[in-house]
């Protein structure tokens, strides 16, 4: 997603051209999105026996910036590469790059057996949970090289500068969105709804969102729910959620209208779902919005991808250009209240709708790509 945002941006002007370092299962999901312009050279690593040798070979190409959009797993090439022009680095989980791995791991593993059930799989957890604190040796090496250098940080929000500001300047610092709108594509296909239609996107799991506290709305009164509302699980049921599924399901048997999906679905298919939807719900656990979010959600990027509003906790701080466009709730027991409000306020919703257009409209490439010019000339 990050990638399509990026090479659509550079794209909005004629004079540019793409290289997208990737592997074949990647550039096969990016060019569904699109992304098949004569001015786009993909650059293909069919193995994983010299990573670094494949980043190296960046430098065969007359390139006046490289993106780092992804680091997982080969955080010794990373640490080992140095490319020849500038380098901008994309956070995302701000945590991981400054906390041990070790606490991470053992939080992530508390919460996985909180909620055990007979579906997880215990050994393939904690395999996990062990490499990645090998790995976070090299990963700490990594991000200390890219403090230290000029490289350019890319962060997702205003709440990460202010997270981030405690490990390394945020002088040049640029704010870019995961997803990102596109006028050509977009398409509003709302109109002919005859529910109010709620897309949660996201992994259906309990991991940081909140779907059993939805469901116990939902239930509280199947049938006033069954007749003003849909909600759209725009994400899929993983294995291990076997518990949630079977919830789900019962409540689909009672009447409520749920869509589930227990498969990816294209990102074609996702678009059209998402743009189905009136209003985006972030489900996250509550205890996620302590007012400087070092992980965003991607509730937030999906709101101008769809170009629709959003209903988040309060304890999550949103940047100030998000809230014309958000209504937001105090604590799950309260979100029943909500729902009933909106259902009766047409109005209000189509006051909320043009607001997520207006934000969206200013997160379209020809505009990002400004603020990527502006940082560059900064630095």
């Amino acid at each position: 997603m990050l990638s399509n945002a990026l090479i659509k941006t550079y794209l909005s002007d004629p004079a540019n051209t793409v290289h997208v370092f990737t592997i074949p299962e990647a550039k096969k999901l990016i060019e569904e999105q699109g992304n098949t312009d004569s001015r786009i050279t993909y650059i293909l690593m069919e193995n994983d026996h010299d990573v670094l040798g494949f980043l190296n070979s960046s430098s065969n190409y007359q390139l006046d910036r490289i993106h780092l959009t992804t680091v997982a797993k080969y955080f010794k090439a990373f640490y080992q590469f140095k490319p020849n022009c500038k380098l901008y680095f994309h956070f995302h989980n701000i945590e991981l790059w400054f906390v041990s791995a070790f606490k991470i791991q053992v939080n992530r593993l508390w919460k996985v057996f909180s909620n055990f059930n007979s579906d997880v799989k215990i050994i393939r957890q904690l395999k996990y949970s062990a490499k990645d604190v090998l790995w976070d040796f090299y990963r700490k090496k990594f991000i200390r090289k890219i403090i230290h250098s000029d490289s350019v940080p890319v962060i997702l929000s205003e709440a990460q500068r202010f997270h981030l500001s405690k490990h390394m300047s945020m002088k040049n610092a640029v704010i870019f969105p995961t997803l990102i709108f596109e006028p050509d594509t977009h398409r509003d296909l709302s109109g002919n709804n005859t529910k109010l239609r709620i897309c949660v996107p996201g992994s259906v799991t309990q991991i940081r969102r909140e779907y059993h506290k939805l469901l116990d709305v939902i239930e509280t009164d199947i049938e006033y729910y069954k007749s003003k509302y849909s909600f759209d699980l725009l994400g899929f049921v993983p294995e291990n959620e076997g518990m949630l599924l079977q919830r789900i399901k019962e409540l689909i048997i009672k009447g409520a209208d749920i869509i589930w999906y227990d498969h990816f679905i294209s990102v074609q298919k996702f678009d059209e779902e998402l743009f189905k939807s009136d209003l985006i719900l972030s489900n996250i656990l509550l205890g996620d919005g302590n007012g400087v979010q070092s992980k965003e959600t991607a509730a937030v990027y999906h709101m101008i991808r769809g170009a629709k509003p959003g209903i988040f906790p309060e304890s999550f701080q949103l940047d100030p250009e998000f809230e014309p466009s958000v209504i937001k709730f105090k604590d799950y027991q309260s979100l029943d209240q909500l729902f009933r409000k909106l259902a009766e306020d047409k109005d209000g919703i189509q006051t909320l709708k043009k607001a997520a257009q207006h934000l969206s409209k200013e997160n379209s490439p020809a505009d990002l790509l400004k603020r990527l010019v502006e940082v560059s000339e900064a630095v």
